[in-house]
């Protein structure tokens, strides 16, 4: 049997524990702030990756 090299499950639990530490400390009001930057670098990330992804179209030249 193969050892694993990559555990999702580990990887979710030690993302979750980074983003309890961060929020631990914080108000609803400042966690709402949190959640909403997040998002908004998240959306921006998410176009960025998708303009870099679409195929350059090429134009037609006029005959």
């Amino acid at each position: 049997m193969k050892a694993k090299t990559f555990d999702c499950v580990e990887m979710m639990d030690g993302g979750a524990e980074k983003i309890r530490k961060q929020t631990s400390r914080m108000t609803k009001e400042q966690e709402l702030a949190f959640w909403r930057e997040r998002s908004k670098n998240f959306k921006q990330r998410q176009k960025a990756a998708q303009r870099q992804a679409r195929p350059v179209e090429k134009r037609e030249s006029p005959s």
